[in-house]
């Protein structure tokens, strides 16, 4: 949602509280009740791109650490009026639905590996799509035994599905569409990267990348209109991910900070907390450091690096702080630390590199 209507929104919840005090009448709650539904449904949805424009939105930027300012690791490219997601966090329809995404104009999904924080939030992508209007089943792209995972969330689904078609009339949500339907990508053993589709000007190529045991895992590379975003996904320092992207406008890469984690794990062996020390202790080893990634954008020549899947929690500038440390002395500019909502949008034809957020 928009930071002017949400302003509105307030605004109106304020002189609600105000005149209800006052009038004590359900007539005026209701009344305005219906303003602070208006404001909320009022205007259309929003545009991440134009039509010769490639853009990139952070839509959860977490990890499996609860954390109330960030949804699981999700990236939504816009090619135009394309749009893709790339990983499906738990919380990701949430966001994008705050932000009026319509959803019905997802094209794809892209999964980058099988961890769960990174599908999590598939089944309800695949709800809202269906309920915001989507026509056809939905694609899904991933690694192989992402058919595993389209046929679980397809039947734990069916029997609401069949509810919600009673419910609402076939006419608005069609059975046939329901569905997730899996399409897996396989890179040669002798090869680092493999098409996906080029279609409609967008070319999306899969990387693999090194995150043991999960193998095998992908980013994912977008061309559109001159310009391009790679999107690591879960990898260690990987110098393979670094050809792929050459030549990138943005690269999101997850990172972790070796050195907060370690604290954390520290802490949690003290307090008498040893299975979560344990995660804390052996995350690290398949994770890219801020620094490793920072290497990784120059060696790319990226023009801006995206932190996003932030280990630990991250809750003041001065734990950015702490986390950034060292990034400065391999990569002094051209670096942001992610945040859910932050959009990059990147014309057609120019140089430019817009960052904003989509509220």
């Amino acid at each position: 949602m928009r930071r002017g209507a949400l302003i509105g929104i307030a605004a109106v919840i304020a002189l609600a509280a105000l005149v209800g005090i006052a009038l004590q009448s359900v007539a005026v709650d209701t009344w305005l009740f219906r303003q602070v539904v208006r404001h909320a449904v009022s205007g259309g949805d929003a545009t991440l791109a134009d039509a010769n424009e490639l853009s990139v939105l952070l839509v959860g930027t977490g990890t499996p650490l609860p954390d109330v300012t960030r949804a699981g690791p999700s990236t939504m490219i816009a090619a135009g009026p394309h749009l893709y997601l790339v990983d499906a966090g738990v919380d990701c329809a949430r966001n994008l639905q705050l932000w009026k995404i319509p959803l019905d104009k997802i094209d794809g999904v892209l999964i980058t590996h099988l961890h769960s924080d990174h599908i999590g939030g598939l089944a309800e992508i695949r709800l809202q799509t269906w309920v915001a209007g989507r026509k056809t089943p939905l694609k899904v792209y991933g690694p192989p035994g992402i058919e595993r995972v389209v046929a679980g969330f397809n039947e734990a689904y069916a029997i609401d599905d069949s509810y919600r078609t009673k419910h609402h009339g076939a006419a608005m949500l069609p059975p046939e569409a329901a569905n997730l339907v899996a399409v897996p990508i396989t890179i040669p053993a002798d090869v680092t990267t493999a098409p996906v589709f080029d279609t409609l000007g967008l070319r999306v190529t899969a990387v693999r990348v090194k995150h043991e045991p999960a193998n095998p895992a992908y980013g994912y590379r977008f061309d559109f209109a001159g310009r391009s975003v790679t999107v690591s996904g879960d990898t260690i320092y990987d110098e393979d991910l670094a050809h792929a992207a050459q030549g990138s406008d943005v690269l999101v890469h997850e990172a972790l900070s070796p050195v907060l984690v370690g604290i954390m794990h520290d802490e949690m062996l003290a307090a008498g907390r040893p299975r979560p020390a344990k995660i804390m202790h052996d995350i690290p080893g398949y994770h890219t450091s801020p620094v490793e990634a920072a290497r990784i954008a120059n060696m790319a020549h990226v023009k801006l690096l995206l932190y996003t899947h932030l280990l630990p929690i991250l809750p003041n500038q001065i734990a950015i702080r702490a986390f950034l440390s060292g990034v400065d002395d391999v990569r002094p500019s051209g670096v942001k630390v992610g945040h859910d909502g932050l959009i990059v949008r990147l014309p057609g034809g120019k140089a430019d590199v817009d960052v904003g957020d989509i509220d």
